[in-house]
């Protein structure tokens, strides 16, 4: 295509692109909220993460970690989260599969979708949002590419929708610095009540730095990330944790994060967060904190057994 044609469809994606978020919703809910308590905790930047909640962030990551992670979240006082992944080896090739359930009222019977501040407030219709994954990766001349496969379904009240999404991951070390980059949510749109809604498409990169040594007994993890939705809005991230381990076996850490999130197909602001754990060899109890953006606060308990 010449320069001058190319420029002109560059600019006319531009300019549809705020038409397009204003015409169509964003589904399901569930994809909109942060995947794991560790992740939470650190401003949700975890596409460079480890753990097994890095399954909902970037599968190429599973390649350096082997365990299971069981979180619970409470939105205000209406609406409850929980999620589960597990990361094992076959091989060579690490799988993976997890399940995000949340469990909601919904606001207006006369339209589907919400948005994640409304998820804080009472509603006439029960309602849920499911997106189970199933996913597997490798290692490829120092790169590790990972692929998930998500069943993705919306049910508020008596009506419901069901697609199957995909994401793409890939991270790598440069020098003591993981890098990584995924595409998120890659999928046809759900359809409710003749009301149409796109998947939260989003390509997210990031990078962590591991374990600086701060004294004999303190490490600190930092971490960042940056999306940019199918809107063209770009949401950041990042966060820190500070690790202290004076006896072997027992470690005792605290996170800090700042993240800019997403309340509806166009707003979005800049929120806190907070978490910390206690681990005792192979397990460990996790605790994630966050202003709702509703009325009040949401809390977070997670258990990872590595």
């Amino acid at each position: 295509m010449p320069p001058k044609g190319s420029l002109l469809v560059v600019a006319a994606l531009a300019g549809t692109a705020p038409a397009a978020a204003q015409e169509h919703e964003l589904a399901p809910i569930v994809l909109r909220l942060p995947g794991g308590t560790r992740a939470l905790g650190v401003g949700n930047a975890f596409v460079a993460g480890r753990g097994a909640e890095v399954l909902f962030y970037n599968p190429a990551q599973m390649s350096l970690t082997r365990g299971s992670a069981i979180s619970v979240q409470r939105i205000g006082s209406v609406s409850m989260l929980g999620t589960f992944s597990t990361i094992g080896a076959l091989g060579r090739v690490a799988i993976g599969a997890g399940v995000q359930y949340l469990d909601y009222e919904h606001l207006d019977p006369g339209h589907p979708y919400t948005t994640p501040p409304r998820l804080t407030s009472h509603g006439p219709l029960e309602s849920a949002s499911l997106a189970a994954t199933v996913a597997a990766a490798i290692r490829w001349k120092g790169t590790r590419v990972g692929v998930g496969v998500k069943y993705l379904s919306e049910q508020v009240g008596p009506t419901r929708d069901a697609q199957v999404a995909v994401d793409i991951g890939a991270a790598r070390e440069l020098g003591r610095v993981t890098v990584a980059l995924v595409v998120q949510n890659i999928g046809p749109r759900l359809e409710m009540q003749g009301f149409k809604a796109d998947l939260p498409l989003r390509v997210t990169a990031g990078a962590a730095l591991p374990e600086i040594r701060l004294g004999t007994f303190f490490d600190l993890v930092a971490t960042a990330a940056i999306s940019v939705e199918r809107n063209g809005r770009i949401l950041p991230g990042a966060g820190a944790e500070l690790l202290f381990e004076q006896v072997a076996g027992w470690t005792v850490s605290a996170r800090t994060g700042l993240r800019r999130r997403d309340e509806s197909p166009l707003a979005s602001t800049w929120a806190p967060t907070a978490g910390a754990s206690f681990g005792l060899d192979r397990f460990s109890l996790d605790y994630g904190f966050e202003p709702t953006q509703g009325s009040g606060s949401t809390h977070r308990l997670g258990i990872r057994i590595q």
